[in-house]
């Protein structure tokens, strides 16, 4: 096996090269986003260069679609030290023993006050809560910011929900209601725009054909550059 890459426009293709005694060249793109080429035997790099460039545009669809459904950063272990994400920024954790609970900010830290600093439950549900307060204020903001989109797309007023998702960055039902991924608040603000313009464009397309990324390129034109800094950073 070969691993090879091209480019496409901003984004860097990587894919995985087999040879096998088949007729044509085939492309898969896997749940975990890596490109599988299976090539004939004969068929030389600068062809299967070729016809990667060819399907770039799919591809990238492919990778966007399964990329809804790997968020999340590495299992947490709660501990002074470890480094969390809030808006796209790393923060180390800072345990801390007091009688009164809390949760802020302070010189590069997230401190995480409690009256047991060695109870791990009790100091992941504080952080959660304090990413939970946050989202609050962040991602209602910016879906304000954007319902202007929706007003072209539908005659309802889409509405916003939000809570912790194992599978998926947000999605967008029928009813017109846009579900984010708390997960979100940890990524950068235009992160969290990017995933609100995508589910704002479910609302005419609830479904990832073409007509949908056309309209996604249309209202957000660097769609590609920024899911890629949030897969770079989240996944």
């Amino acid at each position: 096996m070969v691993k090879d890459r091209i480019q496409y426009g901003q984004s860097i293709i990587e894919y995985d090269l087999d040879y096998s005694e088949r007729k044509t060249l085939g492309i898969k793109v896997h749940p975990d986003k890596t490109v599988q080429v299976t090539a004939p035997l004969n068929t030389t790099e600068e062809n299967v260069r070729e016809k990667v460039v060819s399907k770039a545009a799919w591809i990238l669809r492919q990778q966007d679609f399964f990329l809804s459904f790997h968020p999340l950063t590495p299992p947490r272990k709660y501990v002074s030290g470890e480094t969390h994400l809030y808006l796209g920024k790393q923060y180390r954790l800072k345990i801390v023993e007091t009688e009164k609970e809390s949760v802020k900010l302070s010189a590069g830290y997230i401190i995480v006050s409690l009256r047991d600093k060695f109870n791990i439950i009790r100091v992941k549900r504080l952080l959660r809560s304090w990413y939970k307060t946050k989202a609050d204020l962040h991602f209602n903001q910016l879906f304000r910011e954007k319902l202007h989109l929706a007003k072209s797309l539908t005659k309802e007023t889409p509405m916003l929900k939000y809570r912790w998702m194992e599978k998926r960055w947000g999605s967008c039902d029928r009813n017109g209601t846009v579900h984010l991924n708390l997960e979100l608040i940890k990524a950068p603000r235009v992160c969290i725009e990017y995933v609100i313009i995508h589910e704002i464009c479910h609302l005419a397309h609830l479904n990832h054909s073409s007509a949908f990324y056309e309209l996604l390129g249309k209202l957000y034109p660097n769609w590609r550059e920024t899911k890629d800094r949030l897969e770079r950073l989240m996944v």
